[in-house]
């Protein structure tokens, strides 16, 4: 089965015996998103079309939705829901069905979170740690939580980033109230307010209020208004996972076609709100750096290199929901098995990859 298949099934979980419409207290529509083709403006007559494993993709049709919930539990370990003791599997985000058919309540580990005057939201999946989570599940939901203007209590992991941190200031949202999850535990809640960005449902979705979070950010930020014709690629470099073996040829290559070497991991969020608001051009491998182009201004052109193993189109919605240029080729990684992880094996092809990098930027507003 196709990866992108497969997550449209994790995304879409069959009820479970809570389903969140049922219930919830109240269910507030926050916005519909409709059905999109990619954006690859001016693109079309690229050569070799057929690399491009999303060149006639669209995106998901999804109603993103604000339940305000009583008497509901949340299960650390899977960051999953239960009420009356039951898994709500809506918000069970990639876990295993059949981990979340055997979720129980514990009361050995339960926390009874007491009553606060204002909401209380969960706001984080079980990668959490991971910054295009953060960028497309998290920062959604602030944003939404902070056009409420009312006193926000949230439920955060127990370790987080700086970046993270920096998140909360940008947004004035930093409070002593704040719940920091404990791992192993169950946290008893009488009111918990749950957004849908949270359980992944819009991650191939074009989402108005999404690119509106990112805007307000980089203003927040002290972003640039305009574009500057920076051309960035982002290096993998000493990444966890999907490894390949040659990427410093091909990043040398770049280099003298005057592109920036970028690894966003080193910078703080701020920095990487500004660098990325001043691209012309952005390229890299599908991977959480990736995520910074949520930052990047309208009409800016995007490369993905996306490996074989993991044909994920999260970026290809992203680009398409912030107005910009959008390319992807596949690559051949010799990984027998779907997944995320797995390093490729099969050296990329650098000459061809920057032949396909001159032809991009020759689409670029010359001046």
């Amino acid at each position: 089965m196709p990866i992108f298949s497969r997550l449209r099934r994790f995304l879409s979980p069959p009820a479970g015996p809570s389903d969140l419409v049922e219930i919830a207290q109240s269910v507030t529509m926050l916005e519909t998103c409709p059905a999109k083709c990619v954006s690859s403006s001016g693109l079309s007559d690229l050569p070799h079309p057929g690399r491009n494993p999303f060149r006639d993709w669209e995106s998901m049709p999804v109603t993103v939705q604000h339940y305000a919930l009583r008497n509901i539990v949340l299960d650390q370990p899977l960051m999953t829901l239960l009420h009356a003791g039951h898994p709500v599997s809506e918000t069970a985000y990639v876990q295993p069905p059949d981990a979340v058919r055997a979720l129980t309540l514990r009361p050995a580990d339960m926390i009874s979170c007491g009553s606060f005057k204002g909401l209380t939201a969960s706001c984080v999946d079980h990668w959490a740690s991971n910054y295009y989570h953060w960028v497309a599940h998290t920062i959604p939901t602030l944003h939404v939580l902070f056009l409420q203007n009312k006193s926000v209590r949230l439920v955060l992991p127990e370790h987080m980033h700086p970046w993270q941190f920096e998140t909360l200031e940008l947004f004035g949202l930093t409070s002593d109230a704040h719940i920091r999850l404990q791992q192993g535990h169950q946290y008893a809640f009488k009111t918990l307010d749950y957004i849908t960005f949270v359980n992944g449902s819009a991650d191939f979705a074009i989402s108005d209020l999404s690119r509106a979070a990112y805007a307000h950010l980089r203003q927040l930020a002290g972003a640039s208004a305009k574009p500057a014709r920076r051309r960035l690629y982002i290096e993998r470099g000493a990444s966890a996972n999907r490894h390949v073996p040659n990427e410093s040829e091909m990043a040398e290559g770049l280099e003298q076609l005057g592109f920036e070497r970028v690894r966003p991991e080193t910078m703080t969020l701020i920095e990487q709100i500004r660098l990325f608001s001043e691209a012309e051009m952005v390229m890299g491998m599908l991977g959480a750096g990736m995520a910074n182009i949520a930052w990047c201004q309208p009409g800016t052109l995007v490369y993905e290199l996306v490996p074989s193993h993991h044909v994920n189109p999260c970026f290809a919605a992203m680009a398409t929901q912030g107005g910009l240029r959008y390319w992807a080729d596949i690559f051949q990684t010799g990984a027998t098995q779907e997944n995320h992880t797995d390093n490729a094996s099969i050296p990329l092809p650098v000459a061809d990859i920057l032949d396909r990098v001159r032809d991009l930027t020759a689409r670029l507003p010359q001046t």
